[in-house]
C-alpha cells in the first residue's frame, strides 16, 4: 500500500482503501512540509534583519517586502525607517524646487545641521539625506540650475527689458491721459453751425 501527493498536479494516488489511513498519512505530510517550511524561515529571519538593518544604515529603500518583514518583525525599527524616509523625501522636495546651485547647498547645510547628535539614527538619517543629494546632483534639474541669484537676477532683468521693448513697440497709448469721458466726447456728433 502506497500513497503518494504530488504538489505540482496536486493529485493523491492512493491504493488504499482505508480513507482514515490516506487521511493520517496526508496530515503527515502537510505537517513536515509546514515544519520544514518554518525551519526554513527560521534560519532565514536573522539573515532578513540583517540585510534590513544593512540597507537602513546605508540609507538605501527598502522593498515592499522588505517593509512588510520589517513591520511585522520589528514595529520600532520600523518607524524609524518611516521617519528616516521622511527627512530624505523632504530633503528631495527642497532641493527639486530650489532656484540655483548656491540654494542647494544651502539646503543641504541646513538639513545636515539639523539632525541632532544626540539622535541614535543620525548615521542613517545622514546615508539617505547623502543618497538623495547624490542622485539629485546626478539630475539634469541640477545641471540646468544657475549657480547663484545673482544669475537668476541676470536673467529676470534681461527678460524683462525685452517684454519692455516689445511693449512699447506694440503700444501707444497713453493710459494715464485716457478718461471714459474722452471717449463721450470723441463719439459725440458734431454740428456744422455755418449759415
Amino acid at each position: 500500500m502506497q500513497i503518494s501527493f504530488d504538489l505540482g498536479t496536486m493529485k493523491l494516488n492512493n491504493e488504499s482503501k482505508s480513507g482514515q489511513y490516506v487521511s493520517n498519512q496526508l496530515t503527515d505530510v502537510v505537517r513536515r512540509l509546514k515544519e520544514q517550511s518554518t525551519m526554513a524561515n527560521k534560519e532565514d529571519d536573522p539573515k532578513m534583519m540583517e540585510k534590513i538593518q544593512a540597507k537602513i544604515k546605508s540609507g538605501k529603500k527598502l522593498t515592499s517586502r522588505e517593509e512588510s518583514y520589517l513591520k511585522q518583525h520589528n514595529q520600532e525599527l520600523y518607524m524609524q525607517y518611516l521617519r528616516i524616509r521622511r527627512m530624505a523625501e523632504a530633503l528631495e522636495h527642497q532641493l527639486e524646487n530650489a532656484n540655483s546651485k548656491e540654494e542647494v547647498n544651502d539646503i543641504i547645510f541646513h538639513a545636515m545641521n539639523g539632525i541632532s547628535d544626540k539622535d541614535p539614527y543620525k548615521a542613517a538619517i545622514v546615508a539617505a539625506m547623502d543618497e538623495v543629494i547624490k542622485e539629485f546632483k546626478k539630475s539634469d534639474g541640477y545641471k540646468n540650475l544657475p549657480e547663484n541669484e545673482e544669475k537668476i537676477e541676470e536673467g529676470r532683468k534681461a527678460g524683462a527689458n525685452k517684454v519692455k521693448e516689445k511693449s512699447k513697440e506694440e503700444d501707444d497709448f497713453d493710459a494715464m491721459a485716457w478718461t471714459p469721458l474722452q471717449e463721450v466726447i470723441d463719439a459725440m456728433p458734431v454740428f456744422n453751425m455755418q449759415s
